[in-house]
């Protein structure tokens, strides 16, 4: 009967020792050739069969995990115990690497897929062609960079912030026949909106045949303040005061 998963076959001495001179190098840390590596395999097996033989002439039952096992311990795990070693003799890295690790975990890795940067795509995107959407929004960033050499991502943002309104005018009617502007309250997402829809409103007005170029043209544009969108913010915002006295009915 064998025991724990080993037995007296010859296959077993073959397989162990070829395992053994798996994790053994040559010179330089080179792998053994051929001819060393059946060398080596040789040697084992033969060391195999003459510890299975004192075993078996003192009447005991020969394991590996017995013979290797050293004082004070009944058996161990010989194949797991030179993978162990093996492992131990690799790459350990300095006091100075481990800080420079530490330090790289620490530092604020920006998320791959910026949030407003994907709504924006959204916006730009027709009969769901979802990557086509994101090329023309690289390229566009890209002439952008080229130009500005600035990090294209924080301009747009600037320019949705500092173009994006604040209220928009809805008609409103009380039941007679006269409908009345009333300004409405824009939440953040509604803003970004309102600002990319100028800004792509205007893109599409310009004379370049490459969405990705007008788009970019007309980011620079805003960049300089030069932008159509700002004017039409400026118009909305004066609607809205001249209108404000309506505010008072979304009360009813």
């Amino acid at each position: 009967m064998a025991v724990r998963g080993y037995s007296s076959d010859k296959s077993v001495f073959e397989n162990s020792a070829k395992l053994l001179v798996g994790l053994k190098e040559g010179e330089g840390g080179q792998p053994l050739s051929q001819e060393e590596a059946d060398a080596e395999a040789r040697h084992w097996i033969e060391a195999l069969r003459e510890i299975r033989q004192d075993f078996e002439g003192n009447g005991q039952k020969y394991t590996p995990g017995k013979a290797f096992a050293p004082s004070g311990v009944s058996e161990i795990d010989v194949i797991q115990q030179v993978v162990d070693e093996k492992a131990s003799e690799r790459f350990q890295p300095t006091e100075e690497q481990k800080e420079e690790l530490a330090r790289v975990k620490s530092m604020p890795i920006p998320s791959k897929h910026d949030e407003t940067m994907n709504y924006l795509t959204n916006l730009i995107m027709k009969d769901g062609k979802k990557a086509r959407a994101e090329k023309l929004m690289a390229q566009a960033l890209y002439l952008v960079h080229l130009q500005l050499r600035e990090d294209p991502v924080i301009v747009v943002k600037n320019i949705l912030v500092s173009m994006a309104p604040l209220v928009k005018l809805k008609r409103y009617t009380d039941g007679g026949a006269r409908a009345e502007l009333v300004p409405v309250p824009l939440n953040d997402r509604q803003r970004t909106r309102q600002a990319w829809l100028w800004i792509l409103e205007a893109a599409n007005k310009r004379a370049s045949k490459d969405f990705s170029v007008r788009l970019a043209e007309e980011i620079l544009a805003a960049h300089n303040g030069n932008s159509p969108g700002f004017e039409k913010r400026n118009q909305q915002h004066k609607l809205a005061v001249v209108n404000r006295a309506f505010v008072r009915m979304l009360q009813k």
